[in-house]
């Protein structure tokens, strides 16, 4: 395969990996998204290898413009997804009964107490009040 070819091949690759990369990003569940970012990577490293090469062919320069404003169209969708996630965080940590598990499955009560003001006593020993989240393992 000529070094033109390859450079062809592998920004056909970057295409569908942005194009993936945008699904996922859409799709609100970004699991996925490391595995993409990293094959996203892997060709950007092949493709720099293959242009340092002194017979390749440079790709066209509207190509070029095309996956860059592809790719940083996927950031901007990127950046808004963690202001939102970010914001969420902060309210949730805000909330007065925010209640997070302890190690041994109990529910820890916030440092502020319960809603009404007052210190609970959930999980404490003696306590009569029993809690919702059980340890399942």
């Amino acid at each position: 395969m000529t070094t033109t070819s390859k450079i062809s091949t592998l920004l056909k690759e970057l295409q569908q990996v942005l194009e993936e990369e945008r699904s996922i990003l859409l799709s609100g569940n970004p699991e996925r998204l490391t595995g993409v970012v990293k094959q996203k990577l892997a060709i950007a490293d092949k493709l720099e290898m293959e242009c340092t090469k002194p017979e390749t062919v440079p790709p066209t320069l509207e190509k070029l413009i095309w996956l860059d404003r592809y790719n940083q169209e996927n950031s901007i969708i990127c950046s808004a997804m963690l202001r939102q996630i970010t914001r969420t965080i902060d309210k949730l940590r805000q909330h007065e009964s925010h209640r997070s598990p302890e190690s041994q499955g109990r529910l820890r009560a916030s440092p502020r107490g319960d809603a009404r003001g007052g210190r609970s006593l959930a999980g404490q020993p003696g306590s009569t009040e029993r809690l919702s989240y059980e340890n399942t393992s």
